[in-house]
């Protein structure tokens, strides 16, 4: 009866989201239609957040300007790039705050940083553009709901000098399954990334086949990446999965952010692979949806979904 439910739930999805169901369907290297009723891949489980997840704690956290009060209820304790101003009028920014190093940012969404090293040439054209941040309505084409709610503002956060590397953890729970570490941001080139995976034996090994990268960097392990792990492990045990940005400026490590929804909601090859880690890892059940009580149709659903959750059955070419 239960897997009856889920096939009744799963169609009911795709036909209300039928664009997202698209998007996902074109992610898939077997081009399998998506199961966000009955997931068992990390991208099957972004889709099933999107439609079901609503945590109202999502917006906080996905709040550039409010995940810090997060943190520091939670007590976890990491230095941020200093906040100079914050607002809704770009008119209202001191000239003089712009003048050095800063990144002028929206707090609702990516896409929205300019990075001055000293003043714009054009104030009025710097002042529209910031305006269009404000505008920008941030993950209403994918469904990133975490966003939706989020009070719009402007803000001028100190740019971190000497730049090394940004660490993108992905944690489930309190496990790590994944590591995106980007590099040379002034090169010609472009910027260079390494992403790790667990390698079995309690250390960390690199994976060559990422697509989302241009070119490898090829780089040790670095300095304070250790110190990053820990971190995101005492943030990441708060939730079923939680990617956790940091910036390294080689001798020091700020916190970034955290994002609920990797490139919109993906994760590209392991992520449509159920005997992946980071599938295998990222357990519903520790959700804020499977842990709160539910009445009706939800109530079933969610029965249903805890029988069928721990089988994971590796198709994957």
């Amino acid at each position: 009866m239960h897997y009856f439910i889920l096939f009744i739930v799963r169609w009911a999805i795709i036909f209300r989201h039928p664009r997202i169901t698209f998007w996902y369907w074109t992610l898939d290297r077997n081009k399998r239609l998506p199961n966000p009723a009955n997931p068992k891949t990390a991208n099957d489980k972004f889709f099933w957040r999107k439609v079901f997840d609503r945590n109202k704690g999502f917006t906080e956290i996905s709040d550039k300007l409010r995940v810090g009060n997060w943190l520091d209820r939670k007590g976890i304790h990491v230095d941020a790039a200093p906040v100079l101003w914050s607002g809704i009028d770009p008119e209202n920014i001191p000239d003089h705050l712009l003048e050095n190093s800063v990144i002028a940012k929206a707090n609702h969404g990516s896409g929205t940083n300019i990075i001055l090293r000293k003043a714009p040439d054009d104030r009025e054209a710097f002042n529209r553009k910031m305006r269009k941040f404000l505008q920008k309505k941030q993950g209403y084409r994918r469904l990133e709901w975490g966003y939706f709610n989020i009070p719009r503002k402007l803000f001028i956060e100190v740019l971190i000098p000497n730049l090394v590397a940004e660490i993108k953890v992905f944690t489930f729970d309190n496990r790590i399954e994944r590591i995106q570490i980007l590099y040379d941001f002034e090169s010609e080139k472009g910027i260079s990334a390494d992403v790790w995976l667990p390698d079995g034996r309690g250390g960390w090994k690199r994976f060559a086949g990422s697509p989302k990268i241009t070119r490898s960097a090829n780089r040790p392990w670095p300095k304070l990446a250790d110190e990053a792990l820990k971190i995101a492990q005492d943030i990441g045990r708060h939730f079923d999965h939680m990617r956790v940005d940091f910036l390294f400026d080689g001798d020091k490590l700020w916190f970034g952010e955290l994002t609920l929804y990797n490139l919109g909601g993906h994760i590209p090859l392991v992520g449509d692979c159920p005997n992946e880690g980071v599938n295998a890892s990222w357990d519903l059940r520790k959700s804020n949806f499977m842990r709160i009580r539910h009445r009706g149709w939800r109530a079933l659903y969610v029965n249903s979904l805890r029988k069928a959750l721990p089988n994971y059955e590796p198709f994957c070419k």
